[in-house]
């Protein structure tokens, strides 16, 4: 059998400062079992790409007005050097070459370029963690694995964050049984309560 129009470049995972581990595993994993590279992207919204080097650096500013004195970037070091110290470290022990890139921007626009213009084989990334903040997030734009799934052509795997273990099958038909309406299918793998 001839594949047609086969990726051959990297696993790309969305990282940021509190990716869970189970992303991180999956990531790594699936880069091992597909034999390549993983790339780790983390994507400072505090700064927009305004133009490109010659060499390819991509050339950012701020978001924030002028006169504006925090620095995301010196805020978020110790978080990111962290993510990045837990993703060598099943990188090294699964045999898998790890890269980190930080980029600047929307991340679903960031990601999906880099992807793109890497020939990646697929993007990892997790769901949100519930919050008031995530949900205003997911108001505005729409969750980023949505979006990624939608705008851009290499395939999206996303990792839930919950740890919940479906209902055994005969539990899941008793509570189809006991019901008269349709029910919520979470609420059929996972038992009442999932949320």
């Amino acid at each position: 059998m001839v594949m047609r129009n086969a990726r051959s470049g990297p696993v790309v995972v969305g990282v940021s400062a509190g990716t869970p581990d189970r992303v991180l595993d999956e990531a790594v994993s699936i880069a091992r079992d597909l034999r390549v590279p993983l790339a780790c992207v983390y994507v400072d919204e505090s700064r927009v790409p305004i133009g490109e080097t010659p060499d390819g650096t991509v050339v950012t500013a701020p978001v924030a007005a002028a006169g504006h004195n925090e620095r995301p970037a010196e805020r978020l070091a110790p978080a990111l050097a962290t993510i990045s110290a837990r993703i060598v470290e099943r990188a090294v022990s699964a045999n898998v070459t790890v890269t980190h890139h930080t980029l600047a921007g929307d991340p679903v626009t960031a990601i999906a370029r880099f992807a793109v213009d890497r020939d990646a084989r697929l993007i990892v990334v997790g769901t949100r963690q519930p919050g008031v903040r995530a949900s205003l997030s997911l108001l505005l734009a729409g969750p980023v694995a949505s979006r990624l799934a939608r705008r851009q052509p290499v395939p999206v795997l996303v990792v839930p964050l919950h740890d919940r273990t479906p209902l055994p099958a005969a539990a899941r038909d008793e509570k189809v049984d006991a019901e008269t309406d349709v029910p919520d299918p979470a609420d059929v793998l996972f038992g009442e309560g999932h949320a």
